[in-house]
């Protein structure tokens, strides 16, 4: 039992890391109304999962992307070949179930991937364009709104091609709205884009600099899944039900919770890792290579987004067994962006700078990433790790903080007034300390529209920083109550929104028994009928 246990969850890790990825910097596009804005031209650059279209047999222009993956697809996929899955785990041959693995996983991705340069295979694009004319240059109170000139681009690309086309925009900008120069800012993949345009062009259109939540400096689940480093961490996967209902329905997702917190205090979860851990290494070579390189590890954009600490071994695991030739070309292109752009991203913001364009980050925590990896106790923002964000803030793992011979140490050395109230960043080793913002308990996916009056005061004001505002201060907490978002400055009564991590063993076991009772009472209740409503 326990080795056909194993091979299931190997399965489900497999797919759930394939399509899970899909969505790691996929943005939440409804920005909210743009009041009060900028009195610059802000160029937004979003990160992806922008809608992608291709041409039909008839001419017009049909959906490719967004996925509409039934919500059903792995359930059924288990379901019909729980045999296969059975014979693989006893005789421990794989290669019947990895060729299952690639033939489910593959066919969802075959009309966005690219070929071996780079290239669409199906003349499929992103659903934008614009010229002149389209281009909104109107103002609202005399400002122009913070995303009113949003640029959307094919987030499968070389950053530095689609940084060709952002040029392109930024002057189309300038001539209908008479601007001299113009804000960029960038997000999640957007980051990488303003890298690359920093590389291939010098600082004369643009004004300020912005990069929030940013992936210049590699995305860590994107790493770990093109090197095949995975590591399924049971203290993650406790932690991430807390985060992740599975439910639309409150018991059950308090029995799930109650359930893992209960079995990782046991070792039950630690038992079910391991199960997946130790046959991870059997299946790396023979399955991972194939399906990336049929999907995500075809976009070049995604391989901007691998860290250098993994870069290498991601083309090992990637092209392993390929024919070296035929990737020649695609190497090149993402060998390029790897070591002029995002090895070179401290220079690069540097002589911005010295140029006179005001850099700002703003960076996100309080989750932690997908617990696909080793430390996935990172600050994160459920998808970048904190340190990467923000150009090498120094951060305590989730949950606990700095200790106290590093805070006596930044009181001796002036910068303990970089420490968050938490304790648990210290942006004194940031690129920018001075500008550089922390948004505790916002996650990735989520742009708030108060966030933009952030912004709004970056690009309007001059010389602005950590310290200009009150109201803006270096660390931030984010909230939603009631349907009501708002940022506040961060102190001791607002600081500990990972509380929710910390149930203990006796407080899961009695809300493990209490959801329990709590159905069982539900199923025993009676059935209403419409009757009485009838009469």
């Amino acid at each position: 039992m326990k080795r056909i246990f194993k091979g299931f969850l190997s399965f489900l890790l497999c797919i759930s890391l394939v399509i899970g990825t899909a969505a790691v910097c996929a943005p939440n596009l409804n920005a909210g109304d743009n009041a009060p804005g900028t009195d610059t031209p802000l160029i937004y650059l979003c990160g992806t999962g922008d809608m992608l279209v291709a041409p039909g047999e008839d001419g017009t222009y049909r959906k490719v992307y967004g996925l509409d993956i039934p919500e059903d697809y792995v359930q059924n996929i288990v379901k019909e070949n729980i045999g296969l899955f059975t014979k693989a785990v006893l005789t421990q041959q794989w290669d019947d179930f990895c060729d299952l693995m690639y033939n489910s996983i593959a066919p969802l991705y075959s009309e966005i991937k690219l070929d071996e340069n780079g290239r669409p295979t199906n003349s499929s694009k992103v659903n934008w364009s614009w010229s002149r004319d389209s281009i909104n240059a109107g103002k609202i109170n005399g400002k122009y709104g913070t995303t009113q000139f949003t640029f959307h681009y094919d987030w499968r690309l070389d950053p530095l091609e689609t940084a060709e086309k952002l040029h392109a925009y930024i002057e189309d900008v300038m001539a209908v709205t008479g601007a001299e120069k113009v804000g960029l800012l960038g997000r999640c993949l957007g980051s990488c884009i303003v890298a690359a345009y920093m590389q291939k062009y010098d600082a004369q259109y643009i004004k300020d600099l912005i990069v929030y939540t940013s992936a210049i400096n590699g995305v860590a689940p994107i790493t770990a899944c093109f090197s095949g480093d995975l590591y399924l961490d049971p203290d993650g996967l406790n932690r991430l039900v807390y985060d992740t209902p599975l439910s639309g329905d409150t018991v059950i997702n308090q029995l799930i919770d109650a359930f893992v917190t209960v079995a990782n205090a046991t070792y039950g979860l630690d038992l079910a890792c391991w199960s997946v851990n130790n046959v991870w290494p059997e299946l790396k070579l023979k399955i991972m290579p194939r399906i990336l390189r049929d999907a995500y590890a075809s976009w070049p954009s995604y391989w901007a987004m691998v860290g250098d600490e993994g870069y290498e071994e991601a083309k090992k695991t990637v092209f392993y067994g390929a024919d070296a030739g035929k990737y020649a070309n695609f190497i090149d292109i993402i060998d390029n962006y790897h070591y002029n752009v995002q090895q070179k991203v401290p220079e690069l913001f540097k002589d911005y700078e010295a140029r006179g364009i005001d850099i700002y980050n703003v960076s996100k925590y309080g989750f932690q990433d997908y617990p696909i990896r080793r430390n996935s106790s990172k600050l994160s923002d459920s998808v970048c790790d904190l340190d990467a964000q923000s150009a090498e803030a120094t951060t305590a793992p989730l949950g606990t903080t700095l200790d106290d011979s590093y805070i006596t140490a930044a009181g001796s050395n002036g910068t303990a007034k970089y420490i968050s109230p938490d304790r648990s960043v210290d942006a004194s080793t940031c690129l920018f300390p001075d500008r550089t913002w922390f948004i505790k308990n916002l996650k990735h996916a989520d742009f708030p529209d108060i966030v933009n009056r952030l912004f709004d005061l970056m690009i309007n004001e001059d010389d602005f920083d950590v310290n200009a505002s009150d109201k803006y201060p270096q660390y931030l907490v984010f909230d939603r109550t009631d349907g009501v978002e708002s940022i506040s400055p961060m102190t001791a009564d607002n600081m500990n929104t990972d509380e929710r991590y910390k149930t203990s063993f006796f407080d899961a076991l009695v809300n493990l028994i209490r959801s329990i009772v709590r159905l069982i009472i539900r199923a025993l209740s009676p059935v209403k009928t419409g009757s009485s409503a009838a009469m």
